[in-house]
């Protein structure tokens, strides 16, 4: 039998880790969709790819299948508000959000966010009760003069 901590403890230790926040968005079946998701990493240089983790459960999975485009805007320090917006189950979340779209399908960008990755979704690989998406990187820029929105122990500042 394999010992293991509870998903508390996990939260706890891993919270020690400060994250950024981003918005993942695409462009599916007429609508935008968009959530907010703070388990962001890059992932290969060469190629360019980048990992997004994504509750199992969540009704915005389906959307970013293998194969379509989606966006990752890097959420500012002075975007807080929009990272509880992107974070609540609603029925459009980009009401009131500014955006800029990228892309073959347009996909939808935060403005005034730090960076942005335009992406074509990879591959799907389960992760516990989260669901790993790879991404190829085609398009992407930056502003380093702006700070982004951090996570840490449970709180975005």
């Amino acid at each position: 039998m394999t010992e293991t901590v509870s998903g508390l403890e996990l939260r706890t230790a891993v919270g020690s880790f400060p994250s950024g926040v981003t918005v993942v968005t695409t462009h599916s079946e007429g609508m935008d969709i968009g959530l907010t998701v703070s388990a962001f990493a890059s992932l290969s240089l060469e190629p360019a790819m980048v990992v997004v983790c994504i509750e199992s459960k969540s009704k915005s999975l389906p959307h970013l299948a293998v194969g379509r485009e989606i966006g990752i805007s890097v959420l500012a320090s002075d975007q807080l508000e929009l990272a509880v917006q992107f974070a609540r189950h609603v029925e459009d979340r980009f009401e009131g959000v500014e955006i800029e779209r990228r892309g073959k399908i347009g996909v939808p960008f935060i403005k005034g966010a730090v960076a942005w990755f335009l992406g074509i979704v990879d591959s799907w690989f389960e992760g516990g009760d989260h669901t790993i998406i790879t991404a190829r990187v085609i398009g992407c820029d930056s502003d380093v003069h702006m700070s982004a929105l951090s996570y840490f122990r449970g709180k975005l500042s």
